[in-house]
């Protein structure tokens, strides 16, 4: 199968059944692209994972852009991006026509899906902390990336402690000299296209700030925001609700949504072009919400993976790597700990439901997607 076409179709697959946000995502594409199929290895994963977690924008989708990247070019980024979107996109659409209203009945669906969403990022940690953090220096800044993420939770900090953690790599970790080849001609046109993109990124942010349309406050919202998610929410609430034409039940509403399909929660601009009904069509409306939401991340994305490409055959940029990766396992250590105490596991029931969903995961009984689809199908029966 031609590499860019494999990369849409998995990535549509993972579209279709990845519940549980962007954390949850990380870890069925670990499961996906590293412990299954093998197209990248378990520290290039941690590598993109902490290059992803700099910029602004959907981490989830530049990480599984970037993994497409890798495996098939840039055609192969955007199939990989297309194919993990368009599924939630669609679905949002659908909400906002008012063909798919969710019901009060859907909590024990909504239930089973975070119980495997939480059993998939344990999971995908354990394998984490044993690959990347494999001695004494990197569990040490594993432990000192959660307690200051634990207790200084900004999104901005995630930034700051992976970057503290790459400058003490430099002067803590050892790392064997690897080989730096000579950039070729396909390199050297990529580096170009990248520094285009970052010089295009900027141009348009600076221009959405002098233009009231509805589309330059969603571009603002995925250029400016780190952590990804939630953390939109409040940039798209100002510009389609303080200062544009939508109405606060039906923005609540539309994200409440979100929180119950599959895929990246940034699709919810979806949502918000086809409610607002941009470009006097729904579908075209939704379509160009996407594309203002997802682009300054992507752009960012296609810059620095060309300049990190050159930094890391550098023997300080490696030992920065293996810090900034053990810090990733700090990061998601985090997540999966707030996850766990936010009401995704509310008893004895649900613990030993997710003991049954992590046990089927690590001896790999069913795959992924099925068991997603078990619980789900499992939860709703046992609400009624």
């Amino acid at each position: 199968m031609n590499r860019i076409i494999e990369c849409f179709f998995v990535a549509l697959r993972l579209g279709c059944t990845s519940f549980g946000g962007p954390v949850a995502h990380v870890s069925y594409f670990r499961e996906e692209y590293v412990v299954r199929r093998r197209w990248i290895s378990e520290e290039k994963f941690g590598e993109l994972m902490a290059l992803t977690q700099f910029l602004p924008g959907p981490g989830s989708s530049q990480l599984g852009a970037a993994i497409g990247h890798h495996r098939a070019g840039l055609a192969g980024g955007f199939a990989a991006w297309l194919g993990f979107t368009l599924p939630s996109a669609v679905l949002m659409v659908i909400v906002a026509l008012g063909m798919g209203q969710l019901g009060s009945d859907d909590g024990g669906m909504i239930k089973g899906l975070k119980l495997v969403a939480l059993a998939v990022v344990t999971g995908a940690w354990l394998g984490m902390r044993e690959s990347l953090s494999p001695d004494i220096k990197r569990m040490l800044i594993v432990a000192l990336a959660f307690v200051v993420l634990w207790f200084f939770r900004e999104p901005w900090m995630t930034i700051l402690v992976i970057a503290a953690s790459a400058i003490g790599g430099i002067f803590l970790l050892r790392v064997e000299p690897k080989e730096v080849s000579d950039a070729n001609e396909e390199e050297a046109k990529r580096g170009i296209l990248g520094w285009l993109a970052l010089m295009l990124f900027a141009g348009l942010l600076l221009s959405s700030f002098g233009n009231g349309h509805l589309l330059g406050g969603i571009y603002r919202a995925g250029a400016l925001v780190f952590g990804g998610g939630h953390v939109v929410l409040p940039m798209l609430h100002e510009t389609m609700v303080i200062d544009g034409p939508m109405i606060e039940e039906v923005f609540l509403g539309g994200y409440g949504a979100t929180q119950a399909v599959p895929g990246p929660v940034f699709t919810f601009a979806a949502f918000l072009g086809a409610s607002s009904n941009l470009m006097g069509n729904p579908w075209l409306g939704a379509a160009s919400a996407l594309v203002a939401v997802f682009l300054p991340g992507m752009l960012l994305l296609a810059g620095t993976l060309n300049i990190w490409r050159h930094l890391r055959t550098r023997s300080w940029a490696q030992k920065a790597i293996q810090g900034a990766n053990a810090a990733v396992v700090g990061v998601l250590g985090v997540a999966l700990v707030q996850m766990a105490s936010s009401g995704s596991v509310g008893g004895i029931f649900d613990g030993l439901l997710f003991a049954l969903f992590f046990l089927i995961l690590r001896r790999k009984i069913i795959p992924v997607w099925a068991l997603v689809i078990l619980a789900a199908l499992g939860g709703g029966l046992m609400i009624h």
